[in-house]
């Protein structure tokens, strides 16, 4: 027996999830009076010049030099081709107007601080989506949280793995498959009717108003979801067939019992901590049978972690570290990277979950309808200079992922970068699955057998690989030892 439904998430607050990929300068064009970008594929846009602009854009891209980008900027700034439409930040425009009218040597200072970080995006539609691994990573955290008010683990000071230890203590399980959340199934949630995404910077404010020093550290420059957007997916809660393989089965109702109380309690303490420091709050209404969540970066290390156990890096003066329970300054959403007014500010990655009912299917697709015929709804897939208005599709459950088995796969390690494995098998194109900063996600998608041979020795193995197609590529979604 399983527990199967269908949800919507509708993001509250300005939603980043990361996606290792940001947008290249040969594949955009900025419109400063219209406030939008315009990103497509270079090699499109290559085809639409004629043979003058060709040569010109090639010998450009061809450098390879620091000074090219600028060159590339500047050859780009005079030009149009239609593409996926993403808005932008009043201070955006302006901080992209000075650095084009900056000196190539200006301009190469400033940069590295330019560079536009994707949300994640289905590379067919080139629409935004939420992740199923970050939406079951965040019901996790709350369950995790939920677990820790029962139950006190000892954890060793030595303990390099502190993370495992506590999380297997608390779930009690030994073997990641006997994790209980080896049987939470999350689709990716894709977005239904009217959204936008638009370029914003997230900037660091003091939990203190009185302190005496300002928050330091630079100001990425993101693309975010914004708020009253709805996405759609679904989560599947099954039930092992014997009590041996699962000693703690997740149901649906402690998942989301434990996300509704860990996720309300941080956002009354965020609240909290924002009046004190003279920034603004967010507004919910979190009414009926809906559940607080929070999702993506800057989401707040108090969100990401579990209570009692805290330990979250703070950088000093000098270069020197100390860790604390709490974090110490906020990541907040800003239309500008400076000289921004604190009232504007909104806190990252908040959303709302709960099941797509009838009457909320009904809900969604009039008030899609009402927003279609209000402002014009417009086809990311293509944008003419004329804004065709399109109506939104009607809203209807996505179709569940498509997994496949590849026995006998080999399975290779590449510890460069944030980590990545991949997947080879005969007649198939590959799968991979790239790792997240301390490449945790890496490990807990290979069976423990398998950890010495593959991530510590990095020698090929071969394996049983489940895999997920995601857009034209594969992902890995579970390495098991070959049956």
């Amino acid at each position: 027996m399983n527990e199967s439904n269908t949800f919507y998430i509708k993001i509250l607050s300005p939603v980043h999830i990361g996606c290792d990929d940001v947008y290249e300068p040969a594949g955009f064009i900025v419109n400063e009076q219209t406030k939008t970008l315009s990103a497509f594929e270079p090699l499109d846009f290559f085809r639409s010049l004629d043979d003058r602009m060709k040569a010109q854009y090639a010998a450009i891209c061809a450098k390879g030099t620091i000074e090219s980008i600028f060159e590339l900027y500047k050859f780009m700034k005079s030009r149009t081709f239609d593409g996926k439409t993403v808005h932008l930040s009043q201070g955006f425009v302006k901080h992209y107007s000075d650095c084009l009218s900056k000196s190539s040597r200006e301009f190469q200072r400033e940069m590295n601080q330019f560079s536009i970080a994707r949300t994640s995006f289905s590379p067919n539609s080139q629409k935004p989506y939420l992740p199923g691994t970050a939406i079951k990573g965040a019901l996790r955290t709350a369950y995790l949280n939920e677990a820790a008010k029962k139950k006190r683990i000892a954890l060793e000071p030595r303990d390099r793995k502190k993370s495992d230890t506590l999380e297997k203590g608390l779930l009690q399980y030994q073997n990641l498959e006997n994790d209980p959340f080896r049987l939470l199934k999350v689709s990716d949630f894709h977005p239904i009717g009217h959204y936008k995404t638009k370029i914003v910077y997230a900037v660091n404010e003091k939990k203190r108003e009185d302190s005496r020093f300002k928050a330091r550290g630079p100001y990425p420059i993101m693309e975010i979801i914004e708020p009253g957007a709805v996405f759609v997916g679904t989560i599947e809660v099954l039930m092992p067939q014997t009590r041996d393989v699962i000693r703690t089965p997740l149901t649906e109702k402690g998942v989301f019992d434990s996300a509704s109380i860990f996720y309300k309690k941080e956002k009354q303490r965020e609240d909290a901590e924002l009046k004190a420091a003279g920034l603004p709050t967010l507004v919910t209404d979190n009414a009926g049978d809906t559940c607080l969540l929070r999702l993506g970066r800057h989401s707040g290390a108090e969100s990401l972690t579990v209570e009692g156990y805290r330990e979250i890096k703070i950088m000093k003066q000098r270069g020197e570290k100390t860790f604390l329970d709490k974090a110490t300054t906020f990541w907040l959403a800003s239309d500008a990277a400076t000289g921004y007014q604190k009232s504007t500010l909104m806190p990252f990655g908040w959303a709302e979950i709960a099941h797509l009912t009838d009457e909320e299917r009904a809900n969604l697709e009039q008030l899609s309808l009402e927003v279609a015929t209000k402002s014009g709804f417009v086809s990311f897939s293509h944008v003419s200079d004329s804004q065709t208005t399109e109506m939104p599709p009607a809203i209807s459950s996505p179709p569940p992922p498509v997994e496949e088995v590849w026995e006998n796969a080999q399975i290779t390690y590449d510890a460069g970068g944030a980590g990545k494995i991949s997947a080879q098998m005969q007649g198939k194109s590959g799968a991979s699955l790239v790792g997240k900063g301390n490449r945790d996600n890496l490990k807990a998608a290979v069976s423990e057998v398998l950890h010495k041979n593959l991530f510590e020795k990095k020698k090929p193995i071969n394996a049983r690989v489940t895999v997920r197609k995601v857009g034209n590529a594969w992902e890995i979604v579970r390495v098991d030892p070959q049956a």
